[in-house]
């Protein structure tokens, strides 16, 4: 019985260790597009007086 119990309890914690490895997973391949583009900041460039002219 007790070998029926631990087989039991393995795929539970099988299935949240896959569950968190592609939530990783996924984190990292998301993460490595957007931080680049999060690292980005915009800045308005100054005008200058007396081009138009």
């Amino acid at each position: 019985m007790i070998d029926s119990e631990s087989g039991g309890l393995a795929f539970p914690l099988i299935a949240i260790l896959l569950a968190i490895a592609g939530i990783v997973a996924v984190l990292v391949a998301t993460g490595g597009r957007h931080s680049s583009a999060a690292g980005r900041v915009w800045v308005p460039q100054a005008q200058q007086q007396g081009s138009g002219q």
